[in-house]
């Protein structure tokens, strides 16, 4: 065989165990990647968290670094459920001041001495009345992230009732067992033909909270503390869904705020309680609602 035929059979050897080398090294490159990826998407971030995520990350965070009462509400929660009762700062005037809506968290549904507040990405951390710490939400992930416990947040979260009844006695006015969620289709801004608007959040109506309240009454030293509170139940009349809002110091049974639609657009339809008479109508804006004057809404009576 000649030397011309060797080497060129050398060179294509060279050349095809090259090429094989290169493929072995992108598969290897693609894999080291995807577990790359893999990792990175298992990390808790701020703007892909769940509000019963947040609070599963938040109870983790304090069991691990302050212990104690945490760390007694997070073996709790794990056996049984992470209540998160949401409480506000009327009731919790002389503790927490200014602090907006308080979360108390509980592992055994009961009233605990475990706190937290939200203000912007800010979250301050208590045990009694004592503020621990103030810490960032981006701090609390980094330092989860950094133990890894991204998955442990997510089982935790499975079992996280955020809005929880959990009964003051300690803290706060007695008989209060927290704020309660307004059903969502209710929320929004409406306004009636004249441009009267209904402001309706998540807990509050008209500015006023809507609150879980254990006791039939509210005890005459709470009353400055309570007179913007209401409680509020959900009730089937004629067959239309009612909200039915009572404020604790009024003196008539309250309003019924229900969702009715003409044709595509929808409205809050109030009534009265005491008759069951139709009080207004509030829609999306005060266009619609002059266009609508002339709907029809079904009666409660």
């Amino acid at each position: 065989m000649s030397k011309k035929i060797l080497v060129l059979i050398f060179l294509i050897a060279t050349a095809l165990n090259l090429s094989a080398c290169s493929q072995n090294s992108t598969q290897h490159d693609k894999s080291v990647d995807n577990n790359t990826q893999k990792q990175v998407s298992k990390n808790l971030t701020a703007n892909k968290l769940t509000k019963t995520s947040q609070a599963s990350a938040i109870t983790i965070y304090a069991a691990m670094k302050y212990k104690g009462k945490w760390q007694d509400a997070y073996k709790q929660a794990v056996k049984n459920h992470l209540s998160i009762s949401i409480k506000s700062k009327t009731g919790f005037s002389r503790i927490f001041k200014g602090q907006g809506y308080i979360y108390q968290v509980t592992g055994n549904g009961k009233e605990q001495n475990t706190f937290y507040t939200l203000k912007k990405d800010e979250v301050s951390f208590f045990n009694h009345k004592k503020k621990i710490a103030t810490v960032s939400l981006n701090s609390i992930l980094t330092f989860l992230n950094d133990h890894q416990k991204s998955e442990e947040v997510k089982r935790l979260s499975a079992k996280t009732v955020l809005g929880a009844r959990i009964t003051s006695n300690k803290y706060g006015v007695k008989g209060d067992a927290g704020l309660a969620y307004i059903p969502k289709k209710l929320r929004g801004i409406w306004y009636n033909k004249k441009g009267k608007k209904l402001v309706i959040t998540a807990h509050t109506i008209e500015g006023e909270e809507i609150h879980r309240i254990s006791t039939a009454v509210v005890t005459t030293e709470s009353f400055q503390q309570t007179k913007h509170w209401a409680r509020a139940r959900i009730e089937n009349i004629n067959g239309i869904d009612c909200y039915h809002v009572q404020s604790l110091g009024a003196q008539n049974f309250g309003f019924l705020y229900t969702v009715q639609k003409n044709g595509r657009n929808p409205a809050v339809v109030t009534y009265s309680v005491d008759t069951g008479d139709y009080l207004d109508s509030y829609w999306k804006s005060t266009t619609i609602a002059k266009n609508n004057v002339n709907a029809e809404f079904k009666s409660l009576k």
